[in-house]
């Protein structure tokens, strides 16, 4: 009997404290069934707002996270933020993607990433830089492989494995005007850092540690998750989990002239082939044919 209590008051505060991250958004209901173990799409974002700059709500990262427990595999799939698309919800409007979060949030760069590449999103999961920095730390730091050295806030990177605290690995995801890739180089790095948190939370068997991760990401993010579904998330698709790969959606850089996106403004182009090969590869992991 005191057990049951005893567990039945841990996951009330875990409850808690996930009901802080808790968001629905108002749009049709595309959530499948975990407990089936179905594939599920998530569109995870990176925030610019941080407790410095709190009115910069800038979608600065984009990834589309596909889980499919048959395939034993997690997608991590990047999309550029000055990506040149057609804006849901915004009469015909064509802009960066990213704008679409500030326009709209959640549900208008949802609804946009949809249209775009011909998938549903099942949910989506956003977070701040203070966030990112906090979760950081509560899992202990990240280890990561840097391809080259450079400086990044007053922080020396060298080239080979190094083990980041919350600070180190923010500014490193976040670095690009030193990287010769520019901003694709930043996703590179942003989705190994994906990689490598998702790994140390899926070795995490403490339920005080998730209430302890949970606080840290409350504060700094959101959801449209139940705390149910994260808990059959993480126990329904372990193997998958565990095995991440990345994708990148390639672009081109153009000048907007007017016409073609505001004028003297810089954009990412995804050429059709791209665009096409990507849906096609998303479609395989979330087991959709062109029929449905």
């Amino acid at each position: 009997m005191a057990a049951s209590v005893y567990g039945a008051s841990v996951y009330k505060n875990v409850q808690k404290t996930a009901d802080k991250m808790y968001q629905p958004l108002d749009r049709e209901n595309k959530s499948v069934k975990l407990e089936e173990h179905e594939p599920v799409s998530f569109l995870l974002l990176g925030i610019a707002n941080d407790s410095k700059r709190q009115t910069d709500y800038r979608a600065n990262t984009i990834m589309v996270v596909t889980v499919n427990d048959q395939l034993k595999q997690t997608t991590l799939t990047s999309i550029p933020r000055d990506s040149y698309v057609e804006i849901v919800g915004k009469d015909g409007v064509y802009d960066k993607i990213n704008h679409a979060h500030s326009y709209g949030g959640e549900k208008m760069i949802i609804d946009t990433v949809e249209k775009y590449l011909d998938i549903p999103i099942n949910h989506y999961f956003s977070i701040n830089m203070d966030g990112l920095s906090s979760l950081g730390d509560a899992v202990g730091g990240v280890t990561v492989n840097n391809d080259f050295a450079f400086d990044a806030e007053g922080i020396h990177y060298p080239q080979g494995v190094q083990h980041l605290n919350g600070w180190e690995t923010l500014q490193y995801a976040r670095m690009r005007y030193e990287d010769p890739e520019g901003d694709y180089g930043r996703q590179k790095r942003q989705r190994e850092v994906t990689e490598q948190l998702v790994k140390e939370l899926m070795s995490i068997k403490s339920v005080f540690r998730y209430q302890e991760l949970l606080n840290v990401i409350g504060e700094n993010g959101q959801t449209d998750m139940t705390l149910d579904q994260m808990i059959l998330l993480m126990t329904n698709y372990q193997k998958a989990l565990e095995n991440i790969e990345s994708r990148q959606v390639q672009g081109e850089d153009f000048t907007g002239d007017g016409y073609t996106g505001e004028e003297g403004i810089s954009y990412q182009s995804i050429p059709e082939e791209e665009r096409l090969k990507t849906i096609t590869e998303l479609k395989r992991q979330l087991n959709i044919t062109n029929e449905e």
